[in-house]
């Protein structure tokens, strides 16, 4: 239960990697924090776990002060392969720098406890189901209200912060994800590409693989279902042995980003929702979540307004993050093309250097 109208200097809503690394980010510049996960913590999220290059040494900043997380790097799957399959096409490239494959249930394990080492007050089970004010704000939550100079919201694409909770009409798209044992790993992220949809497998440990599916629910709402639309996965399913309860999530809409609203900020899939294919969601929430703390703390530690601050974080946003949400919508725009010309862009991949270019494209500016 929370004390009787806490008050911080700043909010945070959702404890996912945007929410941990702005909250960590923010108390150690030295803000009061108040972080709010909705449920138990931390769980299973639907999610591919695969870390990309240019996030690792912003993780690890994050997780300096936690023990265990030097274990995590050390035991890791590094991915330095993928490979791309669309009926009996295979085409096979170099992810460089590599990457590393680590389950999201540790990562977000980890990263709350670095918040908690950081200072921050950490609140499970306590979802925010309204909040007044446009600075400074009161937060409704299931455990009282919460009073705060600066609000920054993280919890996910669809909340009861979301401006458009108008749901398209026709088949919707789901996520679902699971572990399994297998009895061969290899270090590479494999992508089977299927009519409306597909479905990445990578190793997250030895012996166990991650398979996360993106689909229209008219094509499927199983995983099982999923592995019947690509005969080479459902090869490879069939020797598998589950280790988890699938989970799943739904529904995955793609709208313009939008980082701010009034006077509050928007961070990782809460801004936008980044094509799970391009492999930079959980870097772009761990980004997006440091920045918004830095700004905001502009407001908290120094003279700016909250105003200032926010229209920094919208300026820092537009140019570090929007460029890779566009590239990585061109890429699923071919993805969505009918099945002969989709066949004819896969085909284009096989041309030297354009998969390198098309993962640098939808990786952060700093990458080059």
């Amino acid at each position: 239960m929370l004390n009787p109208d806490p008050q911080f200097d700043l909010a945070i809503v959702g404890a996912g990697p945007a929410g941990t690394s702005c909250a960590i980010t923010a108390a150690r510049l030295g803000a009061s924090v108040g972080l709010f996960e909705a449920k138990d913590f931390p769980r299973q999220r639907v999610c591919g776990e695969f870390v990309s290059s240019e996030s690792l040494n912003v993780l690890a900043g994050l997780l300096q002060d936690v023990p265990a997380a030097e274990r995590i790097f050390q035991t890791a799957p590094v991915i330095d392969r993928t490979r791309l399959l669309l009926g009996q096409r295979v085409i096979d490239a170099p992810v460089a720098p590599p990457a590393l494959s680590i389950s999201r249930y540790d990562l977000d394990a980890l990263l709350w406890d670095a918040a908690r080492r950081a200072g921050a007050a950490a609140h499970p089970n306590c979802d925010v189901v309204g909040s007044d004010g446009d600075g400074p704000f009161t937060l409704r939550t299931s455990s009282g209200t919460v009073k705060a100079k600066a609000l920054i919201v993280a919890a996910g694409r669809w909340s009861q912060f979301t401006a458009d909770r108008t749901l398209p009409s026709g088949p919707k798209w789901i996520g679902l994800k699971a572990h399994f044992e297998e009895s061969w790993t290899e270090a590479c992220t494999d992508l089977y590409f299927f009519a409306n949809g597909y479905c990445g497998v990578q190793p997250v440990s030895q012996g166990v693989v991650n398979a996360c599916a993106m689909v229209r629910s008219d094509r499927a709402t199983s995983l099982e279902e999923v592995w019947k639309l690509h005969p080479r996965l459902a090869r490879r399913a069939a020797n598998w042995r589950a280790i988890m309860q699938p989970v799943s999530t739904a529904p995955l809409i793609y709208r313009q980003p939008q980082p701010v609203r009034g006077n509050t900020i928007f961070v990782g899939d809460a801004a936008a929702f980044i094509d799970p294919f391009a492999g930079d969601g959980i870097s772009i929430a761990l980004r997006s979540g440091s920045v918004a703390a830095h700004c905001v703390c502009n407001f908290l530690m120094g003279p700016a307004a909250l105003s200032e601050a926010v229209g920094l974080y919208q300026q820092e946003y537009f140019h570090q993050f929007a460029p890779l949400l566009s590239a990585a919508s061109r890429v699923r725009y071919l993805l969505s093309l009918p099945a002969f010309a989709q066949s004819a862009a896969f085909e284009l991949l096989r041309l030297p250097g354009l998969i390198p270019y098309m993962i640098r494209k939808t990786r952060t500016a700093a990458t080059g």
